[in-house]
């Protein structure tokens, strides 16, 4: 089971959800396409995804980053919502 614990995707192009103990953020990563995202992230970054504004956008980057280095593209579909 998940809890949402930040956001809408809907709404909001981007949430947090909690399984297991586990923060994962959901979001739109495809520059001129929809690429849906799922990627673990940790308790710091979900403190900077809930200021919002430049800090949600540093968390992004950084994930992003994370993901590139660990020899995966980020802005790879990886995930796709319920309804889609």
């Amino acid at each position: 089971m998940e809890l949402r614990v930040l956001g809408n995707l809907t709404e909001e192009g981007l949430e947090v959800v909690e399984r297991q103990g586990r923060f994962f953020v959901r979001y739109d990563a495809g520059s001129h396409q929809t690429a849906w995202r799922e990627d673990q992230i940790s308790n710091d970054e979900l403190v900077l995804l809930k200021q919002g504004g430049a800090a949600e956008a540093t968390a992004i980057i950084g994930l992003q980053r994370r993901i590139r280095v660990a020899g995966e593209d980020p802005n790879i579909q990886n995930w796709s919502p319920p309804d889609a």
